[in-house]
């Protein structure tokens, strides 16, 4: 018997990097999984993978910032596998590398529509099923990004700072009906945008990690499922940050050096 036997899973932007392993890692552990993404041929490879590997599947095309999608997203769910248990919000979309002073207003409306308007939405559409069933786990994927500020990122950095405070209110008004919400924060991950971008250009923030490195998109799955997982029964409301320690610590000059050094030399080698 898997960690989530017997549960049914949401998992949105499960078409590839962290959604698609998370997908992968819950299926592997007994979930039922819908796999939610605005893409249908990524998607569609996602569930093929679960279902060649034993799984169980079904794919919903849906942009999870429109509350029709996210509506139909849970009530086909219910349909196909009679209950939700486990929701992963995890679609999100980048922002403008620019000053805040130089935000376009609607790519900051867009960022905010995808990584906050959808998590809200999503949420709100599956927990009315959790309450019926008297127990439920919600896990918002946030970043580092979420507790810190970042140069030229105040799009992206505002959405997933809202979107802790989310999780927390979600933690704080369904807490009673059994329904648990926490929220990841990883740093960078090694998806296939971070190995298409120049080592030299994303070295110095691989040198504020403690292990000069990346995560591997499943080792941040691997906390989502704890979370997820009955194991966490008495962990709501928490914050875990899953980020090789960047956040912990303030790096000296010799550390972001020997780190930067290191995080080059293995990226040579590959």
């Amino acid at each position: 018997m898997g960690r989530l036997a017997d549960k049914v899973a949401i998992v949105t932007g499960a078409g590839q990097g962290l959604g698609e392993s998370v997908a992968l890692r819950f299926a592997a552990e007994g979930a039922r999984v819908a796999v939610v993404d605005v893409n249908p041929e990524t998607a569609a490879e996602t569930v093929e993978r679960i279902r060649e590997a034993g799984g169980e599947a079904i794919l919903i095309v849906a942009d999870c910032s429109e509350e029709q999608d996210t509506e139909r997203m849970a009530e086909t769910t219910l349909e196909q596998f009679g209950r939700i248990d486990i929701l992963v919000n995890n679609a999100a979309v980048f922002g403008k590398v620019a000053p805040v002073y130089e935000i376009d207003t609607e790519v900051w409306d867009r960022i905010m529509r995808v990584n906050l308007r959808g998590p809200f939405l999503c949420s709100k559409a599956v927990i009315p099923q959790m309450k019926r069933q008297g127990a439920g786990s919600i896990v918002c994927v946030s970043s580092v990004s979420g507790v810190q500020g970042n140069e030229n990122q105040a799009d992206y950095n505002t959405s997933k700072h809202g979107l802790i405070g989310l999780t927390r209110c979600i933690a704080q008004d369904c807490g009673l009906d059994g329904i648990r919400a926490n929220a990841v924060c990883p740093t960078g991950m090694n998806t296939p945008m971070m190995a298409n971008t120049p080592a030299e250009n994303v070295a110095p923030y691989a040198g504020q990690t403690l292990m000069s490195r990346f995560a591997e998109p499943s080792e941040v799955a691997n906390a989502i499922l704890f979370l997820a997982s009955d194991e966490a029964s008495y962990i709501t409301g928490a914050v875990l940050m899953v980020d090789a320690g960047m956040t912990a610590i303030q790096p000296s000059g010799r550390q972001m050096e020997v780190g930067q050094a290191r995080f080059l030399a293995r990226a040579a080698n590959r």
